[in-house]
């Protein structure tokens, strides 16, 4: 995890060479207070979304992220309507 790095006081980045394939960055809305909470495999379910087709600008979590199925909980992304994907982990399976 030490390319993960703070880019000011409410956000870190997760690098686009932390996962081969990654089109954009990760960003994790974070203080420092709470990052020491943020779950390891929640940190790779952002870095797996940045890695999706059509993605735009950046895979994107709030401080509240956790481990879920594909995105992370709390896990946001926007992909371009002509390249990108629609996934349903994106907006919950449970939502129906």
């Amino acid at each position: 995890m030490s390319e993960i790095k703070r880019i000011d006081d409410n956000k870190i980045e997760i690098p686009t060479g932390f996962k081969e394939g990654m089109q954009a960055p990760g960003i994790i809305f974070v203080d420092r207070e709470l990052e020491s909470l943020l779950e390891s495999q929640a940190i790779e379910q952002v870095a797996n979304v940045a890695t999706l087709p059509g993605i735009v600008k950046a895979s994107l979590a709030m401080p509240d992220i956790h481990t879920g199925y594909g995105f992370s909980i709390g896990g946001v992304a926007a992909f371009d309507a002509g390249t990108g994907i629609i996934s349903p982990g994106g907006v919950g399976y449970d939502i129906n």
